[in-house]
């Protein structure tokens, strides 16, 4: 856990923060390629991405300090220190993607096509920012008293290293959403198979956690929205799946 990167003064360089920004910068500049292969217009692309960037971080806090309402009452000042961590992914997505879909609109371009560039980043993204997790020492995983685990400082429990399962797997979706989307099934089809793999992934890893509560028949918010998330976006697929085949 290296929570602190190096220090210039008196201003701290967090390890979360450096990870979450080159999530963005190396998500842009690969995004920038695929636009020029597939004649998309990066500028406009890229007002997007900055757009989604500034969703995302206040979606993503939005949520997170809801789930610690009371704390945050009494210390709001504390809702603007994002460097030192506490982002809920959900709360980022949702507004990141309401955030793309202004833009899209305003933009003239098609929504599922910027989509389907930007969704195999996401996990790309979201596997650099679980490696901010592990130095920050958030989004813990479970203690465990014997076998494959890590002790944070201050602790004297082991805890199942999660953050780094967490990386490993959606590096690994990341690959085959690529490959998924070359396949070209039809507009709006990666993006919807990252929310289904997603999820899914989500709500089997939320098992190792050791951070979050359960709050509805023994699942975690996370587990609750990825069940909700899955749902919807296998009807989605499922039917524009059928209407391309039918249009064929």
């Amino acid at each position: 856990m290296h929570r602190i990167l190096c220090e210039i003064g008196s201003f701290s360089v967090y390890s979360y923060g450096v990870c979450v920004a080159a999530a963005f910068l190396i998500s842009t500049l690969l995004i920038r390629r695929d636009c020029v292969r597939s004649g998309l217009p990066f500028d406009k692309v890229l007002d997007c991405l900055l757009w989604i960037l500034v969703g995302g971080l206040i979606g993503g806090r939005l949520l997170f300090v809801c789930t610690d309402l009371k704390y945050y009452l009494q210390f709001p000042m504390r809702i603007f220190a994002i460097r030192d961590g506490g982002m809920a992914f959900h709360g980022g997505l949702a507004a990141g993607t309401a955030a793309a879909a202004i833009v899209c609109r305003r933009k003239e371009m098609s929504f599922a096509e910027t989509s389907d560039i930007i969704a195999p980043y996401i996990a790309l993204g979201q596997a650099v920012g679980r490696v901010g997790c592990f130095l920050n020492g958030c989004c813990y995983g479970k203690v465990v008293r014997s076998g494959f685990g890590v002790t944070f400082p201050g602790e004297v429990s082991m805890r199942l290293p999660v953050q780094a399962y967490a990386a490993l797997g959606l590096a690994v979706m990341y690959l085959a959403l690529l490959r998924v989307r070359g396949a070209k099934l039809f507009s709006g089809s990666t993006i919807l198979l990252y929310l289904v793999m997603y999820s899914i992934f989500r709500f089997f890893i939320e098992f190792l956690r050791g951070d979050n509560p359960s709050v509805a028949f023994g699942m975690t918010l996370p587990q609750v929205i990825s069940a909700s998330m899955f749902t919807v976006s296998v009807i989605l697929f499922t039917v524009l799946f059928a209407v391309k085949r039918v249009k064929r």
